[in-house]
């Protein structure tokens, strides 16, 4: 990722309706697994750390990140556990994590199987991770630019490379449904940034950025029963499977 977008995340991350929404996400497929208390979570490409916090209320939270500026970032938030590597190379004992977050990583990764590997290796039978990606490649812009993306996703293409890792695929839901049309409209007809690529994040009225997360609530009410569609996103649950248990 480009360096100023740590700051521009780390100054966003707290309030702005994306990175709220997609923590709350999170924590509710963490929470729909039921896991038993207290555990052992690493927050893979934890950025600048508004994840990690959250997930403090489940157990020990280990944050990996390559960027020393992250790290940085996670350290003006208090935050302890941290490791400096490579999604495929983690720093981890083999059977060791009960939990793994990874929130839109797999796409700035050259070799995104081999990072699923690593997340398989590390995980306790049984264990699982809480993944999220970017959809669709029509969305495609200069956003992934700014973000240094390889890909984005479809749900069968991240559940294939899930598989292929060795996974039991638990679910995977399209996210961010109700805003798909807006994104692709804003997509389409947004224009190049003379200065260079950019993440697309609006500065928003807070008035504005409270019915986002508002209209986001009313979708994790719906994940709560359904897989979604569409999206601008997809969340994945996938488990590392107890040796002998049937897929």
């Amino acid at each position: 990722m480009n360096p100023a977008e740590y700051q521009r995340m780390f100054d966003h991350e707290d309030r702005y309706w994306w990175y709220v929404s997609r923590r709350q996400l999170v924590c509710q497929f963490i929470q729909s697994v039921r896991p038993p208390k207290p555990l052992v979570l690493c927050d893979i490409g934890c950025g600048t750390g508004a994840t990690m916090q959250q997930l403090l209320p489940f157990g020990r939270v280990i944050g990996i990140d390559l960027s020393p500026l992250a790290l940085g970032c996670c350290l003006q938030r208090e935050l302890t556990g941290l490791m400096k590597a490579k999604a495929e190379h983690l720093p981890l004992r083999a059977d060791s994590i009960d939990v793994i977050v990874a929130t839109d990583i797999l796409e700035h990764l050259e070799d995104d199987i081999a990072a699923l590997q690593e997340f398989y290796r590390v995980l306790k039978p049984g264990g699982f991770a809480v993944i999220t990606v970017p959809a669709f490649g029509l969305l495609w812009s200069e956003h992934d630019l700014a973000l240094m993306h390889h890909r984005r996703y479809t749900a069968p293409q991240l559940a294939a490379r899930c598989a292929t890792a060795g996974f039991h695929i638990t679910r995977t839901s399209y996210a961010l449904w109700l805003l798909f049309p807006f994104a692709v409209i804003t997509r389409l007809l947004r224009r190049k940034d003379a200065s260079g690529p950019q993440a697309h994040i609006p500065r928003l009225p807070a008035w504005l950025n409270r019915l986002l997360i508002q209209i986001q609530q009313l979708e994790l009410q719906l994940l709560d029963h359904v897989n979604l569609p569409w999206g601008v996103s997809i969340a994945a649950i996938i488990h590392k499977p107890v040796e002998g248990a049937e897929a």
